[in-house]
């Protein structure tokens, strides 16, 4: 049933919320992310549509931040907010990930 799949990801559900006045946000009752989760979201929503690899986060991150993540330390990151569903790890390609459900398969036959 696909109804109950979304229902235990209640609370996952917001997405990205750096649209959202620090007034509201304040108040919301969720998992908080960190700040690197928050700039890689920030950075594959703003600058790459939502689909981006390891390399482009990496320039991203420092053209937006002006900072130098290193490699290994983002691979680890990314991998950790995909499996917690914060992320999608695009299926067929390896290091690419997206912040939207459907482009998940963009890439599989």
């Amino acid at each position: 049933m696909n109804d109950a799949a979304d229902f235990k990801k209640m609370g996952r559900r917001l997405g990205d919320l750096s649209d959202i006045p620090e007034e509201l946000r304040a108040q919301l009752q969720i998992v908080k992310t960190d700040e690197l989760e928050d700039q890689i979201i920030g950075v594959l929503n703003e600058f790459y549509a939502g689909m981006a690899n390891i390399d482009e986060l990496m320039v991203g991150i420092y053209r937006k931040f002006n900072y130098i993540q290193k490699r290994q330390y983002l691979s680890n990151k990314l991998y950790r907010m995909s499996q917690s569903g914060l992320i999608y790890s695009v299926k067929g390609k390896k290091g690419v990930y997206c912040t939207k459900k459907e482009l998940e398969n963009y890439y599989s036959s």
